[in-house]
């Protein structure tokens, strides 16, 4: 359980899109609606979290152009996913390797901005709530069983956020899990290692580097959900 408001008020920001190779026509920008008790410092750092994911998102992208498939964060996806790498809402065949997986992911990814900015998806809402005392979140969002039109809402514990000794790409890699959440992703609760939308953020954190077998996963883990 965390604490909320009842009315909340937001402020909208944009973020540019860039055009990377191989994607669908793109608009110029994507909205999200973010709850007024964040702070301006704070707000700051919450889009500078999604431009990173858009730079992670489009360097995904450029690195498949000459050589399909071998994206850095496909190739270190493959080596430690190998659970929940369907979607929720699929109806076709159960996807059997972290390559695929992550390309499906950055895919479906590609179009919640298209919906996004197009107005085809509500516009995404940043929610503000704090744990109860006990409790532990830092960014979260629901698992989404659709498809198509699914905004990209999350819920963000503000106290993470002012946080200055958690770094931005952990953070950012926080966000993407959640962003996973919302392109039907799932894992069982607390559980993420071995679990495509826990490896794909952790290649992220670890930038892309093998695992440390000094360094459990829960150094990694603990800001996801």
């Amino acid at each position: 359980m965390c604490i909320q408001h009842e009315k909340p008020t937001y402020r909208r920001i944009e973020v540019p899109l860039p055009t990377p190779p191989g994607v669908p026509p793109l608009p110029p920008v994507i909205y999200f609606d973010i709850d007024t008790r964040f702070t301006p410092t704070e707000t700051i750092r919450i889009r500078n979290l999604i431009v990173i994911n858009v730079a992670i998102w489009n360097q995904h992208f450029i690195q498949k152009e000459p050589s399909p498939y071998l994206s850095q964060l496909a190739m270190c996806t493959q080596k430690y996913a190998i659970r929940g790498l369907t979607p929720l809402w699929s109806k076709g065949p159960e996807i059997t390797s972290g390559t695929e997986a992550a390309n499906l992911a950055m895919n479906t990814l590609t179009q919640r901005f298209i919906e996004n900015g197009t107005g085809k998806a509500d516009v995404a809402t940043i929610d503000y709530r704090i744990p109860k005392p006990g409790n532990r979140s830092t960014i979260r969002a629901k698992t989404a069983k659709r498809q198509f039109k699914v905004p990209l809402s999350v819920t963000i514990n503000p106290q993470a956020i002012a946080d200055l000794t958690i770094a931005d790409i952990n953070l950012a890699a926080s966000l993407l899990h959640a962003w996973f959440h919302r392109c039907g992703f799932d894992h069982p609760e607390d559980i993420y290692t071995t679990y495509f939308i826990g490896e794909a953020p952790m290649c992220i954190m670890r930038g892309f580097q093998d695992k440390n077998p000094a360094v459990p996963d829960t150094v990694f883990t603990q800001f996801f959900d």
